[in-house]
C-alpha cells in the first residue's frame, strides 16, 4: 500500500476520533441560559447516556487503530481496517439520530417565551407520575417539547432508540396550540400517564379487570375484545381524571369534539375507543365520584351535538351497546384493589379530595380578592382550578392565557430551584 493511502487511513481514524468525542459535549452545544435550562438530575441522565455511548465507540476505534494501524502497509489488513472504520462510521451516524433528538427537544427552549413555559409543562408531567409508589420512584422527570400536529404523544423512558440506545427519559410531545389553550394542558397529564401505568403493571393488569367485570354481566365476546383493547387509552384518561378532576372531562369534550364520521369511528385495531364513548367515559368518572354536577349538562350537550342515528349503521349498535357498560367500566376503575398496587386502587394514589368540585370552586374563588391562593394542591390541581375560573365565564379567553402563562413560568421557575 502507498504511503499516501496510509496516512488517509490514520486520517480517518483520527476525523472519527473526534466526531465521536463530540457525542457528550451535547450541553455545551445546546448551551441554555438558567432560566430555560434543564435540571442538573435531567442533565445527569441524559449525558451519562451519551458518555456509554461515546465510551464504547471509541474503544473499539482504539482497539482498531492499535491492531491495524502499524501493518496498514499490508493491502489485506488496510481493507481489513478500512471495513472496521465504515462499521464504525454507519453505527456512529445512528448514534448522531440520538444527539439530534434530544437537540431538537432542547433547542426549542431558547426561546424566551416557549422555554420557560416548557418549565412548566415538565412539572405538570412529573406531578403526574410522581406517585407514592415505588416502581415510579425510579422514573426520570420528563422533559416536554412541541411539534406539529394535533394530537400529544409520549416516548417512555427505556424504548429503544437508533442504535438500541435506550430513551433515557420520557418524552412527551404536545401541539403548539396547547400553549395557547393552557386550561387544556391535561394532555401532558394523560402522556405521563402512559409512562406510570406502564411502570406500575396496569398496561397488563387492566384489559383482564374489564374482561372479567363484563364477562360476570354477560358482556358479548365483542365487547370484552373491545374494552380490552381501548384500555391502554382508557387508562391513562384515567390517570388524568385522579391527577386533575373535571378538568379532564372539560377538556376531552372540547379536544374530541370533532367532525361526526371521526366521532363515531370503531376500529378493531386503533387502542383509542372512539371519541363518542371516550367523552361519555369522562362524565360518567365524575358522576360516580361526585353525584351529579356540571357534567350532567355536558352530557346532554354531548348527545345533541352526536345524536347516535347519526353515527354510520355499522357501528350504531356497538356505540350503543358498548355506552351501557361504561358505569360498570367506571366502577372497575375506582373500586378494584390491583395486586401490582399492593392491594391499593387506582384513586388511592391519589387526593381525590382535593379535586371535589366545590373545593375547586373555593380556590377559584379566592381570585375575586385580586390574589388566587393556590398554595398546598399540587399543580395538577392548580391546573383544575384554573380550568374551573375559565369554565365560569368571568375572564375573557386573553386574560385567563396570561394569568396561566404567569403561573406556568413560576412553575418551571420553582422547579429549577
Amino acid at each position: 500500500m502507498t504511503a499516501i493511502e496510509s496516512q488517509s487511513l490514520r486520517r480517518r481514524v483520527e476525523s472519527l476520533r473526534m466526531r465521536v468525542e463530540n457525542l457528550s459535549s451535547l450541553r455545551r452545544l445546546v448551551d441554555l441560559p438558567p432560566d430555560r435550562d434543564i435540571t442538573k438530575r435531567q442533565w445527569a441522565v441524559l449525558e451519562s447516556q451519551l458518555k456509554v455511548v461515546e465510551a464504547g465507540l471509541l474503544s473499539r476505534l482504539k482497539k482498531a487503530g492499535r491492531a491495524y494501524l502499524p501493518l496498514v502497509h499490508n493491502s489485506r489488513i488496510a481493507r481489513t481496517l478500512n471495513g472496521l472504520l465504515g462499521e464504525i462510521e454507519l453505527e456512529m451516524s445512528r448514534v448522531y439520530a440520538f444527539l439530534d433528538t434530544y437537540m431538537d427537544v432542547l433547542t426549542q427552549r431558547h426561546t424566551p417565551e416557549l422555554g420557560p413555559l416548557l418549565g412548566g409543562c415538565d412539572v405538570l408531567a412529573w406531578d403526574a407520575i410522581n406517585r407514592d409508589h415505588p416502581a415510579l420512584a425510579i422514573v426520570e422527570p420528563p422533559l416536554v417539547y412541541c411539534d406539529r400536529g394535533f394530537g400529544a404523544s409520549t416516548l417512555r423512558e427505556g424504548v429503544m432508540l437508533p442504535n438500541h440506545i435506550p430513551n433515557p427519559m420520557p418524552l412527551i410531545e404536545i401541539p403548539y396550540s396547547r400553549l395557547k389553550e393552557k386550561y387544556n394542558l391535561t394532555s401532558v397529564l394523560h402522556e405521563a400517564g402512559h409512562e406510570a401505568l406502564v411502570r406500575l403493571g396496569l398496561v397488563s393488569t387492566l384489559p383482564k379487570a374489564f374482561r372479567y367485570g363484563l364477562a360476570k354481566t354477560g358482556a358479548s365476546a365483542t365487547i370484552q375484545d373491545f374494552f380490552a383493547l381501548w384500555s391502554s387509552e382508557i387508562g391513562p384518561d384515567f390517570w388524568t381524571f385522579c391527577s386533575s378532576g373535571i378538568a379532564e372531562a372539560a377538556g376531552i369534550k372540547e379536544i374530541l369534539a370533532l367532525p361526526p364520521h371521526h366521532v363515531f369511528r370503531v376500529s378493531g385495531t386503533d387502542p383509542h375507543p372512539p371519541p363518542y364513548l371516550r367523552v361519555l367515559l369522562s362524565f360518567e368518572w365524575c358522576r360516580q365520584a361526585w353525584g351529579r354536577g356540571a357534567w350532567d349538562n355536558w352530557e346532554k350537550e354531548w348527545f345533541e351535538l352526536y345524536p347516535l342515528e347519526g353515527a354510520p349503521i355499522e357501528a350504531r349498535e356497538l356505540l350503543k351497546k358498548a355506552g351501557t357498560y361504561l358505569p360498570l367500566i367506571s366502577r372497575t376503575l375506582l373500586q378494584t384493589r390491583f395486586r401490582v398496587l399492593n392491594g391499593k386502587t387506582i384513586p388511592d394514589l391519589f387526593r381525590l379530595s382535593t379535586l371535589a368540585p366545590a373545593e375547586l370552586e373555593r380556590v377559584a374563588g379566592t381570585a375575586r380578592s385580586g390574589a388566587l391562593n393556590l398554595k398546598g394542591i399540587s399543580p395538577s390541581a392548580q391546573l383544575a382550578v384554573f380550568r374551573v375560573i375559565r369554565d365560569q365565564g368571568k375572564l375573557n379567553e386573553e386574560a385567563i392565557d396570561r394569568i396561566m402563562t404567569e403561573w406556568l413560568v413560576k412553575l418551571g421557575e420553582r422547579r429549577r430551584n
